[in-house]
């Protein structure tokens, strides 16, 4: 116990390791890589400002080190911050994002364990009564192990030094995923109202609320039932706290011109010598725009990315939904709606792998009879730690090859594991 407890704590530890370098950066070096004038996290500093004094003007491309790019809701969500001050709201953003990651650890458990519960008869051999079950039965070496991974990974690194968000929108999407797994009317609405949290951080997070209606298909019968109700409760959340922030949309027009090119018109890009576009993102659509700049072809982003959308949307739905066991199969819908979201949105980066994650590692803890489950085991060991070093080789090499593709290459064939087991799903 005592052994396997300070396994824990030291991945703990490297995790507290990441943040003091961070603070290293931000407060003592005047580095070029990140310093207190460039860091992500100015622009939700200004948003939580602005959001307040100067409402018309939050997506404003003039701000440093650059716009804010999520709903309007959310800045709200960062005044208590901003109101601090930039230094020490910073250092109480960071602290926070420290201690989410072990809340995020813990909902990690309490859904593997109310997944067993779940399924009758349960196929999984795990023995979780309680957190410290972690620690003390050999049966749950797995899930320990999974647990310290997500501590150390890289991206994890990435998102301090950055100071990025993607912890707390991980912490929205558990707790809506707990929730949902419930199968409570009381639960599916409050998950809905978390997720809508997640998606106002991250609208591209949408592409999880198809997987979250509920439509069984009977093998048997060869029909589908759609419960309204519960589809309703569930998409409930989402749906008012979008509709409100497009009531800022409304009242200010501005606003949602400025949103649309800094979120949907694939415009977030560098340029060398005033030529050639380039951007380090890994996506799928980001691929295509830049290879269709290199070749001169001028073509809308947007539909380039609603295009890709739907080829990659289509086939991982049709048979997610053929397949579908609600409410437990909600878990491996969440994956294939975040995986979709990382391939196809114009800006994918390291630190988004957070948000993946958690879901990878319950497909790991899960579903261990999957004929292809070493190669995706080895997939995810390799988006936690490649990518970073793949991101660090852009920067090196793009005026010679501009593509980050490092990630994509690891991502694609984890889309195509997915789509397989829905296929063969029994």
């Amino acid at each position: 116990m005592k052994k396997t407890r300070n396994f824990f704590l030291g991945a703990i530890a490297i995790n507290g390791i990441y943040l003091i370098i961070t603070f290293i950066f931000f407060y003592v070096l005047n580095s070029p890589l990140m310093n207190i004038n460039e860091n992500d996290y100015l622009s939700f500093h200004y948003a939580g400002l602005n959001v307040l004094e100067d409402l018309p003007n939050l997506y404003s491309s003039s701000l440093p080190p650059f716009p804010f790019r999520y709903l309007p809701l959310s800045a709200y969500f960062f005044t208590p911050f901003s109101l601090l001050g930039l230094e020490l709201g910073y250092f109480v953003f960071q602290i926070f994002n420290f201690f989410l990651n072990i809340i995020n650890i813990y909902l990690i458990y309490k859904i593997v364990q109310l997944y067993k519960h779940l399924i009758s008869p349960s196929t999984l051999s795990y023995d979780l009564k309680n957190f410290n079950d972690i620690f003390t039965k050999s049966k749950n070496k797995s899930i320990l192990n999974q647990s310290v991974i997500f501590l150390v990974m890289a991206p994890q690194f990435m998102n301090y030094f950055l100071g990025q968000i993607n912890v707390i929108v991980t912490l929205f999407i558990l707790s809506s995923l707990y929730c949902f797994l419930k199968n409570n009317s009381k639960y599916d609405l409050l998950g809905g109202f978390l997720i809508g949290f997640g998606i106002l951080l991250k609208p591209t997070l949408i592409l999880i609320l198809p997987f979250l209606i509920y439509l069984n298909y009977s093998k048997e019968t060869k029909k589908f039932t759609l419960k309204i109700k519960k589809t309703a409760l569930r998409l409930a959340g989402s749906i008012i706290l979008v509709v409100i922030s497009g009531l800022y949309f409304l009242i200010f027009p501005q606003m949602l011109g400025d949103f649309i090119d800094v979120n949907l018109a694939g415009e977030y890009t560098y340029a060398i010598e005033g030529a050639l576009e380039i951007n380090p993102s890994f996506s799928l659509t980001r691929f295509v725009l830049i290879l269709l700049n290199l070749i001169n072809i001028d073509i809308n982003g947007f539909l380039i990315f609603i295009i890709i959308t739907i080829v990659i949307l289509a086939p991982i739905y049709f048979y997610s939904v053929k397949n579908s066991n609600q409410p437990i199969s909600l878990i491996d819908g969440y994956l294939a709606g975040i995986l979709v979201m990382l391939i196809v949105y114009f800006d994918t980066w390291p630190h988004h792998l957070i948000v993946l994650a958690p879901f990878l590692i319950f497909f790991i803890l899960i579903h261990g009879d999957f004929k292809y489950y070493t190669i995706l085991k080895y997939c995810h060991y390799l988006l936690a730690t490649l990518t970073v070093v793949f991101w660090g080789i852009f920067y090196l090499t793009y005026e010679l090859f501009p593509f980050n593709i490092g990630g994509l290459i690891i991502l694609i064939p984890v889309y195509f594991l997915i789509t397989v087991f829905y296929k063969k799903k029994p």
